[in-house]
């Protein structure tokens, strides 16, 4: 009210109640809380490069891509964690706690919504984001990216909520999120790949963003 230079009496006519007030705020709120919700496709392709370049030989064979595969996803979503754990899960967990307390109406509805809508933003990041690396890499998910996406962002989330964010939060995630794309992916290219075929690879991982709508291994064959 002081920096928008309104009287008290405004306010209370815009919120007649504090759940009123309360609903409104956490409903802006709701669509910067999810964590890792903005788009972070520079650092992610930043941290596949420096993975890919540092050791390229090893997208020789199946198992050589895998291990980039681990590498890359465990280095993205501990880049994440780092970049988001101060505010944004604060902001998130507060939200969290607060959603249950609203009571039922108009206000809670228009909270869900908004907390649906980022959650669905965050979902297709990573499932594009996943699409990208595994397809780059001769993988693919085993139960589709969609389920790839909404377990990690499940297991992300569980883990701060459950008080993992702490000095090891880096280690938790890592080591979760390489169990998981190593249970949840497979070959789809198993062959030997020769040194032509490393280098569209390593192009690739040169661009500024390989996760940006239409950069994606499968389109740029299309192209």
């Amino acid at each position: 009210m002081r920096d928008a230079d309104v009287s008290r009496t405004a306010a209370y006519r815009c919120w007649p109640r504090r759940d009123d007030f309360v609903a409104d705020l956490l409903a802006d709120l709701a669509a910067v809380a999810v964590p890792v919700g903005g788009e972070r496709g520079p650092q992610a392709t930043a941290a596949l490069r420096r993975v890919v370049t540092a050791r390229p030989g090893r997208l020789r064979t199946v198992g050589g891509r895998r291990e980039v595969l681990l590498e890359a996803v465990t280095a993205a979503a501990v880049d994440d964690l780092e970049a988001e754990t101060a505010a944004g899960w604060r902001m998130y967990l507060s939200l969290a706690l607060a959603l249950p307390a609203l009571p039922a109406g108009d206000g809670r509805d228009r909270v869900v919504a908004a907390v649906a809508e980022a959650e669905d933003a965050l979902l297709t990041r990573l499932e594009r984001g996943y699409r990208a690396v595994l397809e780059l890499l001769g993988f693919a998910p085993r139960a589709g990216y969609g389920a790839l996406a909404g377990v990690a962002n499940a297991l992300f989330r569980g883990l701060v909520v459950g008080g993992q964010a702490g000095s090891d939060a880096g280690r938790a995630v890592a080591a979760a999120m390489a169990v998981l794309v190593d249970g949840g992916t497979e070959p789809v290219d198993d062959a030997d790949w020769n040194e032509e075929r490393i280098a569209v690879v390593v192009d690739a991982v040169a661009a500024e963003d390989v996760f940006a709508v239409g950069s994606s291994e499968t389109d740029r064959r299309r192209a």
